[in-house]
């Protein structure tokens, strides 16, 4: 991640009276972010920053049979934009 995406802001989040904060939609779809995506929640002095927990990765070998999520975060990089 480059200095300007760190420091790129995309609005405001309000916590409702439950304790749920929404993250900002352009945010969401910039880092392909889903319902049920976890986050490790980390206290820096008085601010709070979340840490998308990423999935274990799992080795296939020749043979293996591939699941319908195998492919699921590959993207442009991978297939061409096809």
């Amino acid at each position: 991640m480059s200095e300007t995406d760190a420091d790129e802001e995309y609005g405001t989040a309000e916590l409702n009276d439950r304790g749920r904060l929404t993250i900002p939609k352009a945010l969401r779809d910039d880092l392909s972010l889903e319902g049920g995506t976890e986050f490790r929640v980390v206290r820096e002095g008085g601010d709070i920053r979340l840490v998308r927990e990423l999935p274990e990765l799992e080795t296939l070998t020749r043979g293996d049979e591939w699941g319908k999520e195998t492919f699921r975060d590959a993207g442009d990089a991978t297939f061409g934009g096809r």
